[in-house]
């Protein structure tokens, strides 16, 4: 199965980027509208679900990225692994180099799993507001891979930012380099987006300097 996308040229002098939305077919506006308003990355490249066809050639839009279980208790581990594996594949067959994977929700689990999976592929990671019990739940050849890229954890909500020490805890534990940011939860969705975009920027001039 391939993910169907869509590819903006923003024409900026940044780093390609893969933004992957959160849980929800709704939720690639936003993203796509934090890609080009930011001014951060050139090619963006957006999935936007899983791409097949009927017998009859009518098209499939897929729901993004897993399932979790009845009862909200974890996730389903296949389609879990399938969307990590759809976002590698892509990545690949787009030919972006060494892009930025930007993610939230389900969106930023998969955005870690695929940048881990294939280390040499990617730049860096930005996961926002993911669940740590979902990243608990990814496969162990992806959690040790060798040589993982750099990772800024962002969180802006309340569960998500109880739960951010503990993510960065077990991110450093696999020897990825690890930064965390929290949104203080003032102001509108616009002001999130420009705190979020500033941040990103920062860690990323920070990220290309390092060691």
């Amino acid at each position: 199965m391939k993910l169907a996308y869509l590819e903006l040229d923003l024409g900026s002098a940044g780093p390609p980027a893969v933004v992957l939305h959160r849980e929800g077919i709704t939720s690639t506006v936003p993203a796509v509208e934090f890609a080009r308003e930011s001014g951060l990355f050139g090619r963006v490249v957006v999935p936007t679900g899983e791409y097949a066809f009927y017998p009859s050639g009518m098209s499939i839009g897929g729901t993004c990225w897993y399932r979790v279980l009845p009862g909200f208790e974890g996730t389903d581990p296949i389609s879990l692994t399938t969307a990590v594996v759809e976002v590698a594949d892509l990545i690949a067959d787009v030919a972006l180099d060494q892009p930025v994977l930007v993610g939230w929700g389900q969106g930023a689990v998969v955005a870690l799993a695929a940048a881990l999976w294939r280390p040499g592929s990617v730049r860096s990671v930005v996961c926002v507001d993911a669940p740590r019990a979902h990243v608990d739940l990814l496969p162990r050849a992806v959690l040790d891979a060798p040589s993982p890229p750099p990772v800024l954890l962002a969180a802006t909500d309340g569960p998500r930012r109880a739960e951010l020490g503990g993510l960065e805890e077990f991110l450093t534990a696999r020897l990825v380099a690890t930064t965390t940011w929290q949104w203080a939860g003032e102001g509108t969705p616009r002001d999130l987006d420009e705190a979020l975009a500033d941040q990103i920027g920062k860690w990323m001039g920070q990220a290309r300097h390092a060691p």
